[in-house]
């Protein structure tokens, strides 16, 4: 367990070197604050327009920042070597791989914790609050979603270059979102697409039921475990 704390530690370090959430952070605020100046069509069609240009863009960030970590963690760690010695210490095949999803998966749910708070600070301020429960439910949805892409980037970074991972996973997510329903053998495919409720949160609908909440936990986790399996799967059979 320590090898897996020390290895999801080591990605949180590259917050430090890299500028990224900084300058994604500072980008959010700079379209909230934008948005938040305009004003048409009504005070109910601007509310509602601030509402989805600002969770949109919450949502966006933070995949992003899931994607190109995910990404450049394990082609980064054959660049430079730095996994021969990693996995000498020695450290488990199946502890490097967990160890990297978990960081990134920490760096990215946190990034969009605050995303998320500001958003949520910007509404109340407008005094355009969504119901409590929708607007966590929209956020634990999310948050397995960025499990989700975590797992599926790092899988896809041991057969794509960091550059190439990236845009293939963001093409996936604007994909299922956009165009997922008119793909054809879509059935066949995963539908990360259920855990985006963000429609719900700028109408201000009903919220999920616990049920339906519960089993899309449960596909988001199967899909997430799935990939970090295959991932396993792949790396042990390579001579490293």
């Amino acid at each position: 367990m320590s090898n897996i704390l020390t290895l999801a530690g080591g990605v949180f370090k590259e917050i430090e070197r890299r500028k990224d959430i900084y300058l994604i952070f500072a980008l959010l605020l700079i379209i909230l604050a934008y948005s938040a100046s305009l004003s048409f069509g009504g005070e109910s069609n601007f509310q509602r327009y601030f509402k989805e240009i600002g969770i949109s863009f919450t949502y966006i960030f933070s995949v992003i920042i899931a994607v190109t970590f995910a990404s450049r963690q394990i082609p980064q760690e054959t660049e430079t070597k730095s996994i021969y010695h990693i996995l000498a210490r020695p450290v488990s095949r199946f502890e490097f791989i967990i160890g990297k999803f978990l960081g990134v998966f920490s760096v990215s749910a946190a990034s969009f914790f605050i995303f998320y708070s500001v958003y949520g600070a910007s509404l109340l301020l407008r005094k355009d609050a969504v119901p409590p429960i929708l607007f966590a439910e929209g956020f634990i949805l999310h948050v397995f979603l960025l499990a989700f892409f975590s797992a599926l980037t790092i899988l896809l970074s041991l057969f794509l270059s960091a550059a190439s991972n990236a845009i293939i996973s963001l093409v996936i997510y604007f994909g299922t979102n956009w165009f997922g329903a008119t793909f054809p053998a879509y059935i066949y495919l995963p539908h990360p697409e259920l855990l985006d409720i963000r429609d719900k949160i700028i109408h201000s609908w009903d919220i999920v039921p616990a049920w339906a909440m519960s089993l899309l936990a449960l596909y988001a986790l199967a899909y997430t475990a799935l990939f970090l399996f295959l991932s396993y799967a792949v790396l042990r059979r390579r001579n490293l």
